[in-house]
């Protein structure tokens, strides 16, 4: 069982014109502490899309208990 957070965050590749906002519960399997800070959220959430974590921006985080 994972930690879950929700999250609302944008996300935007290099030289695009637009970007996603997306807002939810997620849940980092395998994540054996807590996420300490917004770069953290970003470079888990990059992963998972795909992407590099400068381009996804952090709105808002909050573990869900």
């Amino acid at each position: 069982m994972g930690i879950k957070y929700y999250t609302h965050f944008v996300a935007q590749q290099d030289g695009a014109i637009e970007f996603s906002e997306y807002r939810g519960v997620v849940e980092l399997l395998g994540r054996p502490k807590l996420v300490q800070c917004d770069q953290e959220v970003a470079r888990v959430l990059a992963r998972s899309f795909d992407l590099e974590e400068a381009d996804i921006q952090v709105l808002q985080w909050q573990q869900l208990h």
